[in-house]
């Protein structure tokens, strides 16, 4: 499977994710390859891939968007740190198990699974992840960017 599948397969999980949970739309980019480093906008959902193409799936955005996107998905204006990140990390698990799962059904044996969800929150935040090439995509929306990595071990 081309890596523009796999892309395809979260651009559009995350369109109609996006959708369903808060009646956001939103505008894909075109995706690009990124580096072996992604910096962090202030809150990144990490997702780990295993099967027969173990790699990882990053969802990240800046906080004043988490906010904005979790106050939309909970109906409620006021929310805790702890709210945000809970309902960020499965934002992330939703569009990343739909993702998996239209790459499972479309090749048959790739078996792939994820991890549970881990959240970084902060300021000047780096992940590397070596032996990983990914490529890159943002989400525009009315309350904000998403930006979504999504890599394999050995390449996409």
């Amino acid at each position: 499977m081309s890596n523009k599948n796999y892309v395809d397969f979260f651009a559009t999980s995350l369109m109609d994710n996006l959708w369903q949970m808060a009646q956001l739309k939103c505008d894909i980019s075109e995706s690009q390859l990124q580096g072996q480093t992604f910096f962090s906008e202030g809150m990144a959902v990490i997702l780990g891939i295993t099967g027969k193409r173990p790699g990882r799936i990053i969802i990240d955005t800046s906080k004043t968007t988490a906010i904005k996107l979790s106050q939309l998905i909970n109906g409620e204006e006021d929310l805790n740190e702890e709210e945000v990140m809970d309902t960020m990390a499965e934002f992330g698990n939703i569009i990343s198990g739909h993702t998996v799962t239209h790459a499972n059904n479309a090749i048959r044996g790739m078996n792939l699974m994820l991890t549970p969800p881990s959240i970084f929150c902060g300021e000047d935040i780096s992940i590397t992840s070596p032996n990983i090439q990914a490529e890159v995509v943002r989400a525009v929306t009315t309350v904000g960017n998403l930006v979504i990595s999504i890599g394999f071990e050995g390449g996409m």
